[in-house]
């Protein structure tokens, strides 16, 4: 499997809108109506996987080009890359083996997209508009990750 066979879905919305907390609603929904579900964080500026005093942390940075952590159900691979990898490769590599790949902060491309939005705005046909009405309590209503989740399912059909 390749990423042309894996649904990429995009969640996109200004800081702080929601969207990791939409995230984590729709994964255990999409699990339970089959799927198999990747999740992808694009276009961090940094970030921190592996921490000083740690052997995998001496290993990178004594120079290894690829550093692997593996333990009975899980395996992390840290890798130095020449140049910024695209959405399309690092689905091809590391999550080719998902029905979906639910991709927060990535706004280029003509993908399926959820935005999260606290004001009314233009929706488009490619795109579901969620309103964050009440941006104190931090979650989405039942009916929000519904429409969310019946969006996804929709596009999954296609």
């Amino acid at each position: 499997m390749n990423s042309k066979d894996v649904t990429i879905i995009t969640i996109v919305g200004k800081q702080n809108a929601g969207k990791t907390t939409l995230l984590g609603d729709l994964i255990p929904k999409l699990k339970e109506h089959g799927y198999t579900v990747g999740t992808l964080k694009y276009n961090i500026r940094k970030f921190d996987i592996d921490h000083d005093g740690k052997d995998t942390y001496k290993y990178y940075h004594s120079g290894a080009d690829s550093v692997a952590l593996s333990s009975q159900n899980k395996v992390a691979v840290i890798k130095k890359t020449a140049r910024p990898l695209t959405l399309h490769e690092i689905i091809d590599t590391h999550l080719n083996d998902v029905s979906i790949v639910l991709v927060e902060g990535y706004r280029e491309g003509d993908y399926p997209r959820i935005r999260i939005t606290d004001s009314l705005e233009v929706e488009s046909d490619n795109e579901l508009l969620l309103i964050k009405e009440n941006p104190e309590t931090g979650r989405f209503s039942e009916k929000d990750i519904n429409r969310a989740l019946d969006f996804i399912k929709n596009i999954l059909k296609k």
